[in-house]
């Protein structure tokens, strides 16, 4: 079977951050996981063919809800067919100037 697109660039954006797909263990009783497995980074990944902000930006508060203390919550968004590096990495404003600024 081949892999599909959007695993692979999930597999690949973990793998950048220097972690692992989740592949299918994605919830538990205490709610979802992130689409990586990280010690510091809790990460959505996804791939579309028109992003939508709003869909964006329930993905990182997914990202803040999912993550573990100490992690920094993201999400990396790509367009389809787009080269992986040129994805976004996006954040809310306040969590940045928590993790980053303050």
């Amino acid at each position: 079977m081949t892999d599909k697109a959007w695993k692979r660039t999930e597999r690949d954006i973990c793998r950048l951050f220097g972690g692992e797909r989740r592949g299918a263990d994605y919830a538990d009783q205490d709610g979802g996981k992130n689409d990586c497995i990280n010690e510091f980074w809790s990460i959505e990944v996804k791939r579309w063919k028109r992003p939508i902000y709003s869909a964006m930006y329930q993905d990182v508060l997914n990202a803040e809800a999912r993550a573990s203390a100490g992690q920094i919550p993201i999400g990396v968004f790509l367009k389809k067919g787009q080269n992986t590096k040129d994805g976004l990495v996006s954040m809310r404003l306040e969590t940045f100037l928590e993790w980053f600024v303050s």
